[in-house]
């Protein structure tokens, strides 16, 4: 798989809801998405190693790289379907183990967006407490939902499990649903939706399925303010503007970052060297700069029609791809 060439992809998505009244009711539907929407889920999905080594902005580039070497190495495109690749046959189950937890975030970071708009997914690991004292690890982490995510328009907030494995495993999507009993409500209001997304491959192909749970408000009455969501989702994607070999270029409305990209595939002759530029507006990259997240939540809550290059691939988080 080359990600920076254009193409479309589709896979197979199972969706599932379970309430008292209608019990279990399922979808399946063919996901359709470009490589640019995918290399956009790929960058902004927040990790909970984005906590070491603060000082050392350089790390968000190597970890950028890291992620597009595991996503290139460990699928193949046959027509528009994705597969899983037989280069990674060899690897040990804890090294597989390591590429699905990434698949299982990378895709639920897409998936989120496109079945409910929830463009803005961080890690809760990454959220500081309101005192800002330590972060919100106010509990064991295999016992609770890894992911939040944010609808400014709707003033909505959502809860995920991201899974990713080699197979279909029922006892993952229902650790998946216990998990995320954790947390009864966001911000005082009881999460929408709440679901865990799981990747996984059948016959090969790469398919996905999404559960919502009944829903329940007994967990934790989680609480942080939306400045430092923002900022824990911001935080990373800035540390690639203030990285000095990111080749930073400031136009009049927006800046963007260009970073080289090898060919991770042995047999791939190299035709030319490829780029993937990362772009943001100025006004919103100046307010990253100052950590001014006041200014930056007022800014994502009045979104202009918001200027970027031809053929980039534009978030409702105004980070776009080309």
């Amino acid at each position: 798989m080359i990600l920076t060439e254009d193409k479309i992809y589709t896979m197979s998505l199972e969706t599932e809801s379970v309430n008292r009244d209608s019990g279990l009711t399922n979808n399946t539907i063919e996901l359709e998405f470009t490589n640019k929407e995918l290399l956009h889920a790929i960058v902004t999905c927040g990790m909970p190693i984005q906590r070491l080594t603060a000082a050392f902005p350089e790390k968000k580039r190597f970890e950028f790289l890291y992620k597009l070497f595991l996503v290139e190495t460990a699928l193949d495109a046959e027509g528009d379907r994705l597969k899983k690749s037989k280069k990674i046959a060899y690897l040990d189950s804890s090294e597989k183990s390591v590429i699905s937890y990434y698949m299982g975030m990378f895709f639920t970071k897409m998936i989120s967006r496109r079945l409910y708009g929830s463009e803005y997914l961080t890690n809760l690991n990454l959220i500081e407490t309101p005192d800002h004292k330590e972060f919100i690890d106010f509990f064991a982490s295999e016992w609770r939902p890894e992911m939040i995510g944010y609808r400014p328009d709707a003033d909505a907030w959502n809860v995920w499990e991201a899974k990713g494995g080699s197979n279909y495993r029922e006892q993952a999507l229902k650790k998946g649903a216990d998990q995320l009993k954790a947390i009864g409500t966001v911000n005082g209001v009881r999460p929408d939706p709440a679901a865990v997304c799981m990747t996984y491959y059948d016959h090969g192909y790469l398919c996905g399925i999404l559960r919502e749970p009944e829903g329940n408000t007994e967990g934790e009455q989680l609480k942080f303010t939306e400045e430092d969501f923002y900022k824990a989702y911001y935080e990373p994607i800035c540390e690639l503007f203030l990285d000095k070999g990111s080749n930073l270029r400031l136009h009049d409305l927006y800046a963007e970052v260009s970073l080289e990209v090898p060919y991770f595939t042995e047999n791939y002759r190299e035709p030319d060297e490829r780029k993937i530029c990362i772009g943001i507006s100025r006004k919103l990259l100046n307010c990253l700069m100052e950590e001014d997240y006041s200014a930056v939540a007022e800014i994502r809550k009045n979104v202009q029609e918001e200027i970027c290059p031809d053929g980039a691939y534009m978030g409702a988080d105004g980070i776009f791809i080309r």
